[in-house]
């Protein structure tokens, strides 16, 4: 290959040779042309030089780029060959090849002994064959552990709720207006490989003490088959299977889920989403507990719910996207006999001691010989639907629950039917859209000491929540009916505001109109057949 270096380059040759007139002191004569001659010729040698020099440099990067090439695609095809014999099962993998007498072993049987004794190979760092996991943390949905692979999660979640009440008229007893704490929870869930979900939760309710609230394992081969044993959420009505209380829209669920909602029991149940999660359902057997956590009945209940959503998938029918139309409903039977619980206007527990007195007004005592024994069932129609900032919800509900008197013959029990029904609507007005009941993010939050001087999300609402219960409540002697009604209605008006994501307080009035005069204070004798409750919850969730 020819090469000539520029004329730039001859001149600055010619510049640099001995006898040049720019180099020296005083100015020579002219050299004969002989002499011109022989410094051209050498300069044209020294050219010729440093092109055979720069050839041979380029030759010699060029194979020793080759070499590096060609030793780099050896090395991957080795580790090609060993992840795959790694990788495949051992009835797939060749025999193993023994050299021969005196024969080195190939470059292919000295990685995989290396490979197995977890060797260095090719100047790399050893190939682990099971690795540890790393762990990660993330905020998100609470605080989430997970391993890089995903496959491993612990997820944690804090709720705290805080109730200030004004109850009027204000000397009622043991109602009274103060500060009540209905619910402090702990939450840890997540799961033990892609296919094993599970749960765990503790929960400090109005009587002050801590007891199990979930504790169940959910077995997920699909989204739309799944198996979950446990403690769990029991699936009839909307307002208890749907979401949980702190997306609540007023501060707690309508009459007849408050006081004859199944809440959380044992039990194994399949559930899942069908048809591209337009359609959730849940089928189970539950121990059909009624209070505490310990199960004290020896049947099942039986328990069922659907929720479809339409137009889920519809461009068509946009507006109505998020419309939810369901049913569900349960079959049972109490068989050892359990005291009734008051039923009351704002406060769900399972038990009746002093602090759950306090903290709602009561309605309904049932007499300390009536006992729950028997036969029961109920059945729930809902109808709830999400667009923009507005959220509608509505169910209405029917049972039939066996009761009994201690003092009367075993045989003779009595079915007293209860209904009951809630609409409920609420609507942000600082511009927050939503498709159900969850987490709400405000558009414009309130943090001042970020510099964020935002409404935070407000969202109005009101409710109106009814329940009746039969006549032969009173006429089988199963409560008095000189102290207490079989009829109710409350009305509930008021805001939620949420500075943030996990900040939420609500402000609710709430009336309630009895059906009859009751007891509101059995000390003095006052009755009223109405009572209002000016109640503050501060909340919060993470």
């Amino acid at each position: 290959m020819g090469y000539r270096l520029p004329h730039a380059v001859l001149i600055l040759a010619a510049l640099l040779l001995p006898g040049h007139p720019a180099i020296g002191g005083a100015e020579e004569p002219p050299a004969p042309a002989a002499d011109w001659e022989a410094r051209l010729k050498a300069v044209e040698e020294r050219n010729r030089a440093l092109a055979e020099q720069y050839e041979a440099l380029l030759r010699r990067e060029t194979e020793q780029r080759t070499q590096v090439e060609q030793r780099y695609r050896d090395l991957e095809r080795k580790y090609e060959t060993l992840k795959q014999q790694v990788e495949a099962p051992p009835e797939l993998l060749p025999p193993a090849l023994e050299p021969e007498a005196g024969e080195a072993s190939s470059d292919s049987m000295r990685v995989s002994e290396a490979a197995g004794r977890g060797e260095p190979l090719f100047g790399e760092e050893p190939i682990d064959l099971h690795p540890t996991p790393r762990l990660e943390g993330l905020f998100e949905d609470g605080f989430l552990l997970q391993t890089d692979d995903e496959e491993l999660q612990l997820r944690f979640h804090v709720l705290d709720q805080t109730d200030f009440k004004v109850f009027v008229p204000g000397n009622q007893s043991p109602t009274r207006s103060g500060l009540y704490i209905p619910r402090v929870r702990f939450y840890f869930e997540g799961r033990l490989t892609r296919g094993f979900e599970y749960e765990v939760s503790l929960q400090r309710s109005v009587e002050g003490t801590w007891d199990l609230l979930d504790g169940n394992i959910n077995l997920r081969p699909s989204d739309a088959f799944q198996i979950r044993f446990g403690r769990t959420l029991v699936p009839y009505s909307y307002d208890w299977y749907d979401h949980l209380e702190q997306y609540f829209i007023t501060p707690e669920r309508g009459l007849f889920p408050l006081n004859f909602g199944l809440s959380r029991s044992a039990g194994l149940m399949g559930h899942g989403r069908l048809f591209d999660e337009a359609l959730q359902y849940a089928v189970g057997g539950f121990d059909g507990r009624l209070q505490g956590i310990a199960d004290n009945n020896t049947t099942r209940d039986a328990v069922g719910y659907l929720n479809w959503r339409p137009f889920l998938r519809s461009d068509r029918n946009s507006g109505l996207r998020y419309l939810n139309l369901g049913v569900s409903g349960f079959l049972g039977q109490q068989v050892s006999p359990r005291n009734g619980l008051p039923l009351r206007t704002s406060l769900q527990s399972s038990d009746n001691d002093e602090a759950a007195e306090a903290a709602s007004a009561v309605f309904l005592k049932f007499a300390e010989e009536a006992y729950a024994l028997g036969d029961r069932s109920a059945l729930a129609i809902h109808l709830a639907w999400y667009r923009l900032g507005t959220s509608l919800g509505s169910e209405f509900q029917a049972g039939r629950f066996g009761f009994a008197r201690a003092d009367g013959p075993e045989t003779m029990r009595t079915t007293v039917p209860v209904s009951g029904f809630h609409v409920t609507l609420g609507q942000f007005i600082t511009g927050e859209t939503i498709t159900d009941r969850s987490m709400v993010v405000p558009v414009r939050p309130f943090a001042p000491w970020n510099g964020e001087y935002g409404p935070g999300a407000i969202e109005l609402f009101g409710r109106y929540s009814r329940i009746q219960l039969g006549d032969n409540v009173f006429t089988e002697g199963l409560a008095n009916p000189r102290a207490w009604t079989n009829e109710a209605a409350i009305t509930d008006i008021g805001l939620n505001w949420y500075p943030n994501r996990f900040v939420k307080l609500y402000f609710d009035w709430q009336h309630s109109l009895f059906g009859s005069e009751v007891l509101l204070n059995p000390n003095s004798g006052l009755r009223g057949r109405t009572n209002d409750l000016f109640w503050i919850r501060c909340q919060f969730y993470f």
